[in-house]
């Protein structure tokens, strides 16, 4: 009896195909290299000319690398001073609600009784977010 064999579909193939970036002609050659490879003139020339290459792209990485400490302390610092100008916006805006409120709550108390305390209240906070909003913190 002869027994089937299965044909051979090219799937192994297809495997390193998709793993093989066109362009590097050497990625396919075995990595070790002898003694007697590395007297070649030719082999030591080809790895001068990799090591120069590298050092090319190192140089460029260093500057990228600078650029982006730079970039990435003034994002921080922009963090920072847009947190203390939220804090203030919070601050303004509550003051003056309040403020407000407190007027319109003046209204429905007589002004000798209560209604004076709440008038200067909602006064004093109008004013302490007003002046929040024009004068700069340190």
């Amino acid at each position: 009896m002869s027994e089937e064999v299965e044909k051979d579909t090219g799937e192994d193939s297809k495997e390193l195909e998709k793993n093989y970036i066109p362009g590097r002609p050497y990625s396919r050659l075995r990595r070790e290299l002898s003694e007697e490879d590395l007297t070649n003139p030719a082999v030591q020339k080809l790895i001068i000319s990799d090591i120069d290459k590298l050092e090319v792209r190192i140089s460029d990485l260093e500057e990228f690398q600078v650029k982006f400490y730079e970039t990435d302390k003034e994002k921080a610092v922009l963090e920072e001073k847009l947190k203390g100008h939220n804090s203030h916006e919070i601050l303004y805006s509550f003051c003056l609600s309040a403020g407000s409120g407190l007027l319109g709550i003046s209204s429905l108390f007589e002004l000798g009784e209560k209604g004076w305390i709440f008038l200067v209240i909602g006064g004093i906070l109008i004013i302490g977010g007003i002046l929040s909003k024009f004068v700069k913190w340190n």
